[in-house]
């Protein structure tokens, strides 16, 4: 009787954990928030993760400041997995099935480089890490300098303003008959706000789309608000001024950073944060502790009677084009 009851219980609490499974499962896959309104894009700094063991496409990652990239924690949890990152994402088949890139625009995960969080409570799904480089060296995006700033902006939800999604989602659409935009690069706008956990949005997603940035364009240079996680529309995302994230970021080196960019904060006075970068060069260098790091943007940068401090420090240029005019003289 004993054992009868025991196999009971264990069937039953089996059952509520796998319905719990299907809900959260139900729940990121219901969201496109009335009519689907996404299409195809390219260009950004966003690449597709990718799992090479069960050849699959599992969520999507975009290019941080310090030449990390962001995906989702569930991206690294439970049962996923992802060792790869894919830019240049060609068409899927007719019938959906995903095409890879050529292995020029395939890239390695530094599997011990991989930090996640989960928890829902303090409203964090996040995880950072590094690629490696290929045989053609590191992605075009990182060449280019092309890369995600951080938003210190919070959205008020009355203010009726749009932040835009670019992603890697299932497509379940059929185009002239065809399913090839599934899991292949689109983008979506919609409103967004900011709660006091998560960013609120309506972006059409669909699994696959966790660990796609919501931002805005500011000809060409990008803000990113938050790093969508799924949801049921309105959708969830983990804001990028979450503590928890903010901090584990800027910090992915393992040393207190302070951060330069010519274009500084979006909003507001710079205080070297990763969100709030300085833009006077001078000033930044003399913000840096011993043994701790100089974060440099791409960009031009002007400085007159520099002097470095007496203190070891590290300057890092994670990509693109740098340029130091010290007086006449100029340094690249």
């Amino acid at each position: 009787m004993f054992w009868a009851s025991f196999t009971i219980v264990a069937l039953a609490f089996a059952f509520v954990v796998l319905e719990a499974e299907e809900t959260e499962t139900r729940i990121r896959m219901s969201t496109i928030c009335g009519v689907d309104d996404r299409q195809p894009d390219d260009g950004y700094p966003v690449a597709r993760v990718y799992f090479n063991g069960r050849e699959e496409a599992i969520c999507t990652a975009w290019i941080a400041p310090n030449g990390w990239m962001v995906t989702a924690g569930h991206c690294a949890s439970g049962n996923y997995r992802f060792d790869e990152v894919q830019f240049q994402v060609p068409a899927s088949t007719c019938d959906g099935d995903i095409q890879n890139p050529p292995a020029a625009f395939r890239f390695p995960v530094i599997q011990e480089s991989i930090q996640h969080r989960v928890d829902l409570a303090s409203t964090q799904d996040w995880a950072i890490f590094r690629i490696q480089t290929n045989e053609t060296g590191m992605p075009e995006a990182f060449r280019k300098g092309m890369f995600f700033r951080i938003s210190n902006e919070r959205i008020s939800k009355d203010s009726n303003r749009n932040l835009r999604n670019t992603g890697f989602g299932v497509e379940l659409r059929t185009f002239q008959g065809c399913k090839n935009r599934n899991r292949t690069m689109q983008s979506s706008e919609a409103k967004a706000y900011n709660s006091p956990g998560y960013l609120i949005h309506f972006a059409d997603t669909h699994m696959g789309s966790s660990g796609s940035p919501l931002y805005v364009n500011r000809q060409g240079d990008l803000f990113v608000y938050g790093t969508h996680r799924g949801g049921g529309c309105p959708n969830l995302a983990t804001s990028v001024l979450n503590p928890g994230f903010l901090e584990a970021l800027s910090m992915a080196w393992g040393r207190p950073t302070v951060f330069l960019d010519h274009l500084g904060p979006l909003r507001g006075e710079s205080t070297g944060g990763m969100e709030a970068p300085y833009r006077d060069f001078k000033k930044a260098v003399e913000q840096v502790e011993m043994d701790g790091e100089l974060s440099i943007a791409p960009g031009s940068y002007s400085v007159q009677n520099l002097r470095i401090p007496d203190r070891p420090f590290r300057i890092r240029a994670p990509f693109g084009s740098i340029s130091i005019h010290q007086n006449s003289g100029e340094y690249q």
